[in-house]
């Protein structure tokens, strides 16, 4: 099974030596901005792969 990172530790493991410091502070300015981090719905996340391999098949 697959590890589930939260948005904080996703954004932390972007910079050298998993700076959670940082992360908390991007996380808060997108929040200032009016950004929200929201979880991906399941279904929404097939529907794109399912997107992406069809896009790949060509008809001749």
């Amino acid at each position: 099974m697959a590890r589930k990172f939260t948005p904080r530790e996703v954004i932390a493991r972007s910079y050298p030596s998993w700076d959670f410091a940082m992360s908390d502070r991007l996380i808060a300015w997108l929040d200032h901005c009016g950004y929200e981090i929201v979880k991906k719905r399941q279904e929404l996340a097939a529907k794109a792969v399912t997107r992406e391999l069809h896009a790949e098949v060509v008809d001749a």
